[in-house]
């Protein structure tokens, strides 16, 4: 058995969904009064997050053999974690660009900006902590660099994302432990930050131009000057045209059937033909599987099951943690030895490195996340309120 087998991880993924599906994980379950939620999204959340843990799962593999931290060799384990990045910044761009629409591009800021410091901020810090401790436990807590450089290290990491950097610590590369995946929160900072300028646009009439403009410049920019940061970009645009085709009622998926048809067609023509993760015509398949799902297709009601929908809320933890399980679970002597005696051995403690993330997630979500998300709704609380959006997050 080869290690990257498209089966495999589909086989890893739907075990997980069926663990998450019983009763044990019903404290996950949103217990709120029915808000002007797109169930879908909630649901790809999850999927999303599944998928880049895969993706990291066949990396490490390589890594433990070689020492060398490089992309799989096949297509499909290549894609798997761009395609999940990409959504994710997809539903960045929906979501916040929904919240402008339904202000007519006049919301109430610092609640905004708090919910996010408080949404994003307690979960990466204690990931980041984590980290910190594997770290200076590798290194004996004695000083292998010089203070002033530990310590620009450390407020580097400790900046919420908002550096684009993932600095050694301590002489010890740190980002690995997280499977280097902080590097997406510095573009959704710049997103954020950003609103302000894209607010004015949010007006009827004006936010659908606008935003199928900004996607072709920020495709233009990417395909004529070779911007790389405005590949990223593009993705988030894409999110808004979504957002305002939504917004004005224009949706594909008439038939949930005939949408989940189209949609997992997309899917797979981009995981099978794609030779670039975060390519231009990937960007564009995946912006038409992302807009069909958003339009109501459950990709054959997948994406509804209360499994997807329990993996969706604790997607956050789920993306933040999957590095801090692998290096922990594959730290121990004889579970490494096992995982590494055979292909179909290292995909046994992959499912149960998937079960310890799971698990991980949902008591990350229910004591840090959820309470850290209550403490931002009280703070934002003594200012004006945020007006409600087209759905929340």
């Amino acid at each position: 058995m080869s290690l990257e087998v498209a089966w495999a991880s589909a086989l890893l993924v739907a075990i997980v969904l069926g663990t998450t599906a019983l009763p044990w994980f019903r404290f996950l379950d949103d217990k709120r009064p029915a808000p002007k939620r797109l169930a879908t999204i909630d649901g790809l959340r999850g999927v999303l997050a599944l998928s880049v843990f895969v993706y990291h799962l066949v990396m490490t593999h390589r890594y433990i053999e070689s020492g060398v931290w490089e992309l799989p060799d096949s297509r499909y384990f290549r894609l798997l974690g761009p395609v999940g990045v990409s959504g994710f910044f997809m539903l960045t761009g929906l979501l916040f660009w929904g919240k402008l629409l339904n202000a007519e591009g006049r919301p109430r800021w610092g609640a905004l900006y708090l919910g996010r410091v408080f949404r994003i901020g307690p979960m990466y810090l204690v990931a980041v902590a984590v980290m910190l401790v594997i770290v200076f436990a590798r290194t004996g807590l004695g000083l292998r660099v010089p203070a002033d450089a530990l310590m620009s290290s450390l407020l580097q990491w400790l900046a919420l994302g908002l550096i684009d950097t993932q600095p050694d610590v301590n002489g010890q590369v740190a980002s690995q432990l997280l499977a280097g995946v902080t590097w997406t929160l510095w573009y959704e900072w710049v997103y954020y930050l950003s609103l302000w300028v894209v607010a004015p646009f949010a007006k009827k009439r004006l936010h659908l131009s606008f935003s199928i403009s900004l996607l072709a410049l920020c495709l233009a920019a990417k395909l004529l000057w070779r911007f790389e940061m405005a590949g990223f970009a593009a993705l988030f645009a894409m999110g808004m045209v979504v957002g305002s085709l939504l917004h004005e009622g224009i949706t594909l998926c008439h038939s949930n059937c005939a949408g989940s048809i189209a949609a997992m067609a997309l899917l797979l023509l981009v995981l099978t033909t794609s030779s670039s993760g975060y390519g231009t015509w990937t960007a564009l398949g995946l912006a038409g599987f992302f807009y069909l799902v958003c339009s109501g297709a459950s990709l054959f009601g997948l994406l509804t099951t209360a499994a997807a929908q329990r993996l969706g809320a604790i997607s956050y933890s789920l993306y933040l943690l999957q590095g801090l399980v692998l290096t922990l679970v594959l730290a121990i002597p004889p579970v490494r030895r096992l995982a590494m005696a055979s292909n179909l051995s290292y995909w046994v403690i992959g499912l149960a490195c998937a079960w310890t993330l799971v698990l991980a997630a949902a008591l990350g979500y229910t004591l840090i996340e959820a309470p850290g998300m209550a403490v931002g709704r009280r703070v934002a609380r003594w200012g004006p309120a945020l007006p409600r959006s087209l759905t929340s997050r």
